[in-house]
């Protein structure tokens, strides 16, 4: 491969700018803060509001929520550098960790204050399906940053096609 990023048969592959991926990455991370940080954070401040006990403190929610957010832009920024591998395997880790938190608190008892109504949601089924995804993905995470050291811009081709 030749220093522009093209190889001399011509295939080679066409980077985005440090600025567009930068923009596109702030475009993805606000929904994504709305999701993984606002929304549970509002639901259980409205929950702790009417005095129903929660599994999870906000704290908890609200770190791991930034810490994924963070590292999945700075993952999809760094996609076309040798940082993405380690990127996507600390973003996967760091899910690994919040599922693993959920997992400790998978039984909640909800019981509605001054009544005798109560409700067991037992979600550890759930938590354990949603632990694959994570850590196929740290799998691939280990593969990438195994083959960008070992063969530097050999998937930037089939990741930025021409």
């Amino acid at each position: 491969m030749t220093e522009t990023g093209r190889t001399p048969g011509g295939l080679g592959y066409r980077l985005p700018s440090w600025g567009w991926r930068i923009a596109a990455g702030a475009l993805r991370l606000i929904p994504m803060v709305l999701l993984v940080v606002g929304l549970p954070a509002a639901l259980l401040a409205f929950l702790i509001s009417h005095g129903i006990a929660v599994p999870l403190s906000i704290l908890t929610v609200t770190v791991f929520g930034i810490l994924i957010c963070a590292l999945a832009t700075a993952r999809y920024i760094g996609k076309p550098t040798r940082v993405y591998g380690p990127l996507a395997l600390a973003t996967s880790v760091v899910t690994l960790l919040y599922l693993r938190v959920i997992l400790a608190a998978s039984s909640w008892t909800l019981t509605l204050p001054n009544s005798d109504f109560s409700l067991t949601l037992n979600y550890l089924e759930l938590i354990e399906l949603l632990l694959l995804v994570p850590t196929l993905a740290l799998a691939a995470a280990v593969v990438t940053t195994v083959e960008d050291y070992r063969a530097p811009r050999e998937r930037l081709p089939f990741d930025f096609p021409p």
